[in-house]
């Protein structure tokens, strides 16, 4: 909805075993160049509004870093080919942190688990580049700061992150590329393991490595059928490799290969088949742990339908 320079947005969504917001925010124009957003609104962090093509995400996503939405203020800025986002969030979309039923990945507390996120700064910048008619690159680097609340020791931890990403396009082709370094440092009580945080999200909670770094490598085209039925058709190829830091862990890999068919711009079919080792939500039981499946490939199909209107 919008009225004057005020905007709102919000989505609910309703899964099988839960349901959970998707964002909900108000917007106020200040100038040509500036907007404000308030609420629970898209993390400005890596190549927006998504580091990967397929319905899946890549890694990134699962860790946390792509299309995650959290609970606070944000400023937005655009001037010619600048783009800069500054945010701060108190806490993720749910005070509740207990609370796995959820969309964005964000750590969760159980048992001695007991690891919160808050106090969150964003800043992310961009630069559009149009080299030609066909050719644009937006070349980016974005930082992520905040704090680690242990309901068990009260005591503060911190993380960090950065991100370089490129999101190419030249003509009918897509190229994206990002590479992410990050860090978990809670303040855990004694006998627990600090390699590892556990992150959840749609009501399955699981461990991922502390400390790592992601690359990211897609490629997509699009294909206009001329079909009466089908407009455009993009296949793509996105692939998402993590490497931890921490001992006694393995590397977790992902590959997504499918295509997106859109027809008439309101129905969208995805099809996709999803690979992964020692991949979380690809068959594996977590991201960067060391355990004796990490070694095996595991892969699912996908076919999503997607009808707007």
């Amino acid at each position: 909805a919008a009225y004057g320079d005020l905007g709102l947005s919000a989505q609910y969504r309703w899964y099988a075993p839960f349901e959970a917001v998707h964002h909900a925010y108000i917007s106020y124009v200040l100038s040509p160049e500036w907007q404000a957003q308030l609420g629970i609104h898209q993390v400005p962090f890596g190549i927006l509004p998504y580091a990967s093509h397929s319905f899946w995400f890549g890694a990134t996503y699962y860790l946390g870093f792509e299309d995650d939405y959290d609970t606070g203020l944000k400023l937005l800025y655009e001037r010619g080919p600048w783009d800069l986002q500054l945010a701060f969030y108190k806490n993720p979309e749910y005070v509740n942190s207990s609370r796995a039923g959820r969309y964005s990945f964000d750590l969760v507390t159980s048992g001695q688990q007991a690891n919160e996120e808050t106090n969150q700064l964003n800043f992310r910048l961009a630069y559009d580049w149009r080299l030609s008619e066909c050719l644009k690159v937006n070349l980016g680097a974005s930082v992520e700061a905040g704090q680690i609340y242990n309901r068990i020791t009260e005591g503060m931890g911190d993380r960090f992150a950065y991100a370089l990403h490129s999101d190419l396009v030249y003509g009918d082709w897509n190229l994206q590329l990002q590479w992410i370094d990050y860090q978990f440092r809670p303040d855990n009580p004694p006998g627990v393991d600090p390699r590892t945080v556990q992150m959840a999200a749609f009501g399955f909670p699981f461990l991922i490595a502390a400390e790592a770094q992601v690359a990211t490598i897609n490629l997509a085209r699009t294909f206009s059928t001329g079909c009466h039925l089908i407009d455009t058709v993009t296949c793509y190829a996105d692939f998402s490799k993590v490497f931890p830091r921490t001992d006694d862990s393995h590397t977790s890999t992902q590959l997504v290969v499918g295509c997106l068919l859109v027809a008439r711009e309101h129905l969208y079919v995805y099809v996709d088949w999803i690979a992964g080792e020692n991949m979380w939500f690809a068959g594996g039981p977590g991201i960067g742990l060391s355990r004796p499946e990490s070694d095996e490939w595991q892969s699912r199909l996908n076919v999503n339908f997607g009808l707007y209107f």
